[in-house]
């Protein structure tokens, strides 16, 4: 499954990486580098509880345009 992630770098330099598909998905670290990997395991995470709970996750995205 392939899922995006967001980077975002905050005013005092901390790094905010977010999933979309996945609700309340964010996570504030210091580099890049742990954000994406903390952000990976959330969503593994996430995954599992689903999973275990017998709920399939397919997650829906759709490009607006804002004019």
């Amino acid at each position: 499954m392939k899922l995006h992630i967001s980077i975002f770098e905050m005013p005092d330099g901390m790094i905010l990486a977010t999933c979309a598909e996945i609700p309340m998905c964010r996570v504030l670290r210091q580099n890049k580098g742990h954000a994406i990997t903390d952000c990976k395991r959330l969503i593994q995470q996430f995954l599992r509880e689903r999973e275990a709970e017998g709920r399939p996750f397919v997650p829906e995205m759709r490009e607006i345009e804002i004019s």
